[in-house]
């Protein structure tokens, strides 16, 4: 029997984003998604810096990658605009409804 068990992790792939890359991001729990501007990313987070909308100011999201593993996220990536990749949280499965449609009493 081993003591060391060894599982595979999610990562970023690296040689896929880069900062100054366009994003947009939505997190499942938002209404709607923000378009920024890559500013950071690592194997295991990408920070993205987005304009809010409200004079002079900047502000930014981090999207771990425990969540983007977890499919919380929906994320559009692009480096010129030309060619936009795109990863998407699974849809969640639809409950099977009976065929009458009405209410047994």
């Amino acid at each position: 029997m081993s003591l060391v068990a060894e599982k595979p992790t999610a990562i970023f792939d690296l040689t896929q984003i880069f900062p100054g890359f366009v994003c947009y991001g939505r997190h499942y729990t938002w209404p709607e998604g923000k378009t920024g501007i890559v500013t950071s990313v690592t194997e295991t987070q990408m920070t993205v810096q987005y304009h809010p909308g409200i004079g002079n100011v900047t502000n930014h999201f981090i999207i771990p990658i425990s969540e983007v593993a977890a499919q919380d996220w929906e994320i559009r990536w692009s480096a010129d605009l030309s060619e936009v990749y795109e990863y998407r949280a699974a849809e969640p499965e639809q409950e099977e409804t009976g065929e009458s449609g009405a209410a047994d009493l």
